[in-house]
This record gives structure tokens, sequence and C-alpha cells, in this order.
């Protein structure tokens, strides 16, 4: 019994390792040591779990405390980064090792080895098909100064339809009795932020634009 729980705990400290060199190559807040301590600490839990649950049948009790546990551990790494969010890969990652964890507490082993293949195939030869995703399309805000009339302005939003480019939101902010600042959050591809840019230019009721 005491060899199957030390390839449990060993299994845990690989597979996390391996999860873990790929957060700390990428300088993420979880990283090679704070992922192997996830794993091995969830495949004791996991042991222990089994090992107390036995005598009235409630073998999974702390191991479904555990999934919330590190549900909220997760959330930590979560960062709120201007318009945007960062860090959830990160706690998706430590979610995941802790599935690692467990299952390596359980004796799971080779469903262990094949999810962690998958993860890292995923974390590590992923990364430039999602860049290239991103590529297709992106958000911008586009910052357009105009006379403060409401003619002008719909003007300006008739050239993005016209350049097929989507307009997400739209806010206002005015700079002088004379003149208006349209804050426009678009989605386009590098193709049409182009032809959008030239038109632009073009539109002499537009004082300046910047992106």
């Amino acid at each position: 019994m005491f060899f199957e729980y030390l390839t449990s705990i060993l299994l845990a400290a690989v597979v996390g390792g391996l999860v873990g060199i790929e957060r700390e190559y990428r300088d993420k807040s979880a990283g090679f040591r704070t992922m192997i301590l996830i794993a091995v600490g969830s495949s004791l839990f996991t042991i222990l779990s089994v090992a107390m649950g036995l005598a009235d049948g409630e073998t999974t009790r702390i191991a479904a405390a555990l999934v919330t546990g590190v549900g909220f551990l997760g959330a930590g790494a979560i960062i709120k980064d201007g318009s945007g969010v960062k860090g959830l890969t990160t706690a998706a990652s430590i979610w995941l090792v802790a599935s690692l964890g467990m299952g390596a507490g359980a004796g799971y082993y080779q469903l262990v080895l094949l999810v962690t293949a998958v993860v890292l195939l995923v974390l590590w030869m992923l990364p430039p098909v999602e860049r290239w995703i991103d590529r297709l399309h992106e958000f911008l805000e586009i910052h357009v100064t105009i006379k403060n009339t409401d003619k002008a302005e719909v003007k300006v939003l008739e050239i993005f339809d016209d350049c097929n480019v989507r307009v997400v939101h739209v806010r206002h902010t005015r700079l002088t009795k004379g003149e208006r600042i349209l804050h426009i959050k678009i989605k386009t591809t590098p193709a049409r932020r182009l032809v959008l840019s030239k038109a632009l230019v073009s539109t002499k009721s537009i004082i300046t634009f910047t992106d």
C-alpha cells in the first residue's frame, strides 16, 4: 500500500512539474514549484479522502471540497488589465493540475498521463494557432475628433459602415464647445483597418483621429 501511495505522489509531482515548466517558461504567476505543490497536495487529499471515508462509505467528501478550494485558488491568478483580463489560462492550469493530482491519488495513472500529454500539447503547440486566429480580427478603440454636431457624427459612423468595419460601442467626450471626441470601439481586420484609415484621413469633417 505504501508503494502505491508513493507512486501516486511521485506521478502527481511529475505531471504537475511538466505543466509548471511551461507556465514558468512563460513567466506566469503560478510556475514550476506552485504546480507541483498543487498536484501533490491534491493527490494527498484524494488518498486521505479515500482512506478516511472507507468506514462510512463517504470516500469523495474531501475530494469534492478540494474542487471548490482549488477554484478559489485559481481565481487569485485572474487579474483585470484595462479592458481585458489576464491569468485565465493560468487559473485553468491550476484547476486542471489539481484534477491530475486527484487522478494520480485515485490510481488512474494511464488516464493522468494521457490528459497530461493533451494539456502539454495545448499549452505548447496551440499558442501560434491562437495568435493566427487573433490576427484575423482585432478589437480597437479609435478616437475621432469632429465638429460638435450630430450630422458630423453620423457621417463618421457611415464611413465605418462603408468600410465594413463593425462598430461595437461608441461613447462621447466634449473637448470644447465646437468639438467632440468619439471613442469608437471596433472589430476589424488589418486590411479593413487600412482602408478605414485612408477613408478617415480623406474626410474633411474629421479634425484628428488616433488608435
